[in-house]
């Protein structure tokens, strides 16, 4: 996360907290400096019963949110700096012109700032992975694909 310029009045640490499927994942802490380097890789699986036209799958990511919040240990409870919020079908396939056809390339994204933070906007840069596989299920004795 860049923000070229902003020093924090606050010294205490900051995570990226990151909820996507409905499933929450948050960071390492890193000092309070930008720019801030998280090289972690969160994964976040889901299995969707009853889904099996592709088509389908596509609506339901598109009614789910993507939210990711930078947050500073501020007691008691933490301040929230900046947020990014995304249909979850676009955070994980983002339009292919930002991504040229390459799997994970980065991407870039400003977040939304909240009314605590001063200075510019925070630039996130992440890359997404996404496999989506069938699976058997059974149900009772029949078995569907």
């Amino acid at each position: 996360i860049t923000c070229p310029g902003v020093q924090l009045k606050d010294k205490q640490e900051l995570y990226l907290s990151v909820i996507v499927l409905g499933q929450y994942h948050k960071t390492e802490c890193v000092p309070a400096v930008f720019p801030l380097f998280f090289q972690e890789r969160l994964v976040f699986e889901k299995e969707f019963a009853n889904i099996v036209d592709p088509g389908d799958l596509v609506k339901l990511l598109e009614f789910d949110t993507a939210v990711l919040e930078l947050i500073q240990l501020v007691p008691p409870v933490g301040k929230v700096l900046a947020t990014y919020e995304e249909n979850t079908r676009d955070f994980l396939f983002p339009d292919p012109k930002l991504t040229h056809g390459h799997r994970g390339l980065q991407r870039e994204v400003l977040m939304k700032r909240s009314p605590s933070f001063t200075g510019i906007a925070p630039k996130l840069r992440f890359s997404t992975t996404s496999v989506i596989s069938d699976s058997l299920l059974v149900l009772g004795r029949s078995h569907i694909q």
